[in-house]
């Protein structure tokens, strides 16, 4: 397993709860088998099959899975249905439907349609980090990633975190990054890929991937009203990833080094070498997310 995606939620105080009551939360807001008449369900499940545990916790690590089970009712069958039950109505009645009549023709239609519609079941990884109190969940999407933080949040009651917000700009710091790569925080180097974005009102954009990034185009568009928004950084030549001018970070990817440590990570109990794939990333994470919150000085007041 590697996290491959990352939204951050940091905490100013350590958590109240322990991992044994968390477990006991967790178990509470499982996530239930979805009904012929449901849309979605959510909640936790256990992040390994025959496994009846709701979590993993090892080295101030804490590992939890949400989930979402949805119905998939694609919006054109129901409008196809519709359709057809209207011409239906004129042609018998001679009247076309009012708005009211549509609406509750449509809703009949989904009732009747949904015990048939297929279901789809998303997994989303959630760590814990205790020691650094702060909530990481493996999405490329913010609103995803709130889902998540909304049900962890309703199974303890409560959760004072926060997405980091920066007083120090990160599309500043990247765009001088790019023009003078020695001003970057030790231990980081510049990749090969970033996005410029205009600064003015038509928010005109531009990606380079692959490339050399101290090419002559890349400093000409930082010179006029384009900063970045994304950029590809790499760590002690450990891994890889694009942090962006919110602070999520995405695509990361272990280099040879760490590949190498994660392919000697083979062991016949599951359990143990998913949680020590686990603690070397969330190792490496910890390392990087400290020494960028510190350069972007993250704002750590109480939510």
């Amino acid at each position: 397993m590697w996290i491959k995606n990352l939204c951050v939620y940091q905490s100013a105080e350590p958590f109240t709860w322990s991992a044994a009551e968390l477990e006991e939360y967790l178990a509470a807001a499982q996530c239930p088998k979805i009904t012929q008449q449901t849309l979605s369900v959510e909640g936790f499940v256990p992040p390994l099959k025959d496994h009846a545990a709701m979590l993993h916790a090892e080295e101030g690590l804490i590992y939890c899975v949400y989930q979402e089970t949805t119905r998939l009712l694609p919006g054109p069958v129901v409008k196809e249905e519709l359709d057809e039950r209207v011409q239906a109505i004129e042609a018998e009645q001679g009247r076309k439907p009012g708005r009211k009549e549509r609406a509750e023709l449509k809703d009949q239609i989904t009732f009747e349609l949904m015990p048939r519609a297929f279901t789809r079941s998303r997994r989303t990884t959630v760590l814990i980090d205790m020691r650094h109190h702060r909530v990481l969940i493996d999405s490329g999407s913010e609103a995803r990633a709130e889902q998540a933080i909304a049900m962890l949040r309703k199974a303890v009651g409560s959760l004072p975190v926060k997405r980091p917000t920066a007083n120090h700009s990160p599309a500043t710091a990247m765009s001088q990054w790019l023009k003078e790569p020695a001003q970057l925080p030790a231990g980081f180097t510049l990749g090969d890929r970033c996005e410029l974005k205009g600064t003015g009102d038509e928010g005109a954009s531009v990606r380079f991937t692959a490339m050399d990034l101290s090419r002559e185009e890349i400093l000409k568009l930082l010179d006029t009203d384009m900063q970045a928004v994304k950029l590809n950084l790499c760590w002690n030549d450990e891994f890889e990833f694009d942090v962006t001018e919110d602070l999520q970070f995405k695509r990361i990817k272990p280099l040879d080094l760490v590949q190498e440590n994660l392919d000697n990570l083979r062991d016949d109990d599951a359990l143990a070498e998913l949680m020590a794939r686990l603690i070397l990333q969330a190792g490496l994470l910890r390392s990087v997310l400290d020494r960028l919150f510190e350069y972007f000085e993250v704002d750590r007041s109480p939510v």
